[in-house]
């Protein structure tokens, strides 16, 4: 049997006890997580569309009456966003027609299927246009915030104006406006409290806390965000959006220097990623546990995880994800005394991300070159590659206080001066810069 279309399971979620037992429905629920998932999400949707003691008219004893009711609520909010759909369509992949058209001020606009449209069209746009997916969540939320009274139960309200403040805080989150973001997840978590501290809704705002937590060097209450988020969205079947949870744990973990309990959760995320036969999802698990290994020595298990996920990109032609691959690669000789190999490779590898413009990365290779050159004795390319680490730290738009740093890696190079230490106390510091822009640089006392 083929996947159940949302009209058969948007007829079981607003059943209380689901697809009626001994129907095919059933039993393809009972088999189909992907169906499972999105029957739990669509419940969800509609527990928080609407509580029936606030709304329904009549007996609420008469369970008949109640559903029918229900239906035909549910096929008002599907109607609305059908007709939404059409109408904002040729706006929402055009971000300076989409600013003209200025939504949120036409009434036509004021319906739950245009705040709907306009959240998904956000979140879809976040990674790819975030400056548009703000737009677009902005119009969202002043049209949630603009509905006329009455035409919603109060509980659609609050649900509508807590899915349009969730995803102007996922655009913020990747502009970089970490503040803005945390307060608008302060106003979706007002709106969607209503429904309970473990809603569905709920997981998502902590997730996206989460991730900003870790970006601003919060660590414990990242920890704890994206404990919470996985914890719920397992309560809701949702596997998929709890490994992504745990996905964050194990980067927080990675961030305090926990290497061995990052890589047990990273060897977890490739397992399931395996177990779904995700070939893209695979290889970034394998090559997060590989780097992870290669940080407490493990090189036998590092090179094992890491042409792993080499293999997988070269298949998927994902070619700057293996060039980051064998620059990592080219690191694991060294755990082995074999210093040769590793310069041999890192210059590979620089030369590869360089053709490739990915200017931070051949900056990085740059730094791990040059532990690999000052542990074999050879230093006389020590001074023309901290000269490359700042030219490239420019290109990748590297604030000020890198080049500060990078300028002292090279003064230490022209001098004679520089030693392991200095490489990897420029290492840490720009790599804590990214995630907290006050840091200033301190340079290592003689």
């Amino acid at each position: 049997m083929s996947h159940l279309d949302d009209d058969a399971l948007a007829e079981y979620a607003l059943i209380p006890d689901g697809a009626p037992s001994g129907s095919e429905g059933a039993a393809h629920l009972a088999e189909c997580s992907e169906c499972t998932v999105r029957l739990n999400a669509m419940r969800a949707f509609y527990d928080a569309l609407a509580t029936p003691q606030v709304w329904l008219e009549g007996d609420q004893s008469d369970t008949a009456a109640r559903e029918e009711q229900l239906l035909a609520f549910a096929t008002r909010a599907q109607e609305e966003y059908l007709t939404a759909t059409a109408k904002l369509a040729p706006l929402l992949t055009n971000a300076v027609a989409f600013v003209r058209e200025r939504v949120e001020l036409k009434d036509d606009y004021r319906t739950s299927g245009a705040i709907r449209v306009l959240a998904e069209a956000a979140n879809a746009a976040c990674e790819r246009e975030p400056i548009h997916a703000r737009n677009l969540a902005d119009a969202a939320v002043a049209i949630a915030d603009a509905l006329p009274d009455g035409a919603y139960p109060e509980d659609t309200v609050r649900a509508l104006r807590g899915l349009a403040w969730k995803e102007r805080a996922n655009a913020l989150r990747y502009l970089a406006e970490y503040d803005a973001a945390l307060e608008a997840l302060a106003h979706a978590e007002h709106e969607f409290e209503h429904f309970g501290a473990r809603s569905f809704e709920f997981a998502s705002l902590a997730y996206i806390r989460a991730v900003i937590l870790t970006y601003t060097d919060r660590l414990d209450e990242a920890t704890q965000q994206a404990a919470l988020s996985a914890s719920i969205f397992e309560d809701y079947g949702d596997i998929d959006r709890a490994m992504r949870a745990r996905s964050v744990q194990a980067g927080v973990l990675f961030y305090r220097h926990e290497y061995r309990s990052a890589a047990a959760i990273f060897e977890e995320l490739l397992a399931f990623a395996q177990s779904r036969n995700d070939a893209g999802e695979t290889a970034r698990q394998s090559y997060n546990a590989g780097v992870c290994w290669i940080e407490v020595g493990e090189g036998t298990r590092a090179d094992q995880l890491l042409k792993t996920a080499r293999s997988v990109y070269v298949t998927l032609g994902l070619h700057t994800e293996v060039a980051r691959t064998d620059w990592k690669l080219a690191i694991v000789p060294r755990l082995f005394g074999q210093l040769a190999e590793s310069v041999s490779g890192l210059r590979s590898a620089k030369e590869i991300c360089e053709k490739l413009g990915m200017a931070d990365e051949a900056a990085n290779v740059s730094l791990d070159l040059m532990e690999s050159l000052l542990l074999s004795g050879q230093t006389e390319q020590i001074a023309s590659l901290s000269a490359d680490v700042m030219r490239h730290y420019r290109r990748a738009g590297k604030l000020r206080q890198a080049l500060t740093a990078a300028a002292f890696l090279r003064e230490a190079a022209a001098t004679g001066s520089i030693r392991m230490e200095t490489v990897q106390h420029v290492r840490r510091f720009v790599h804590a810069l990214d995630r907290q822009p006050e840091l200033l640089f301190v340079p290592l006392p003689d």
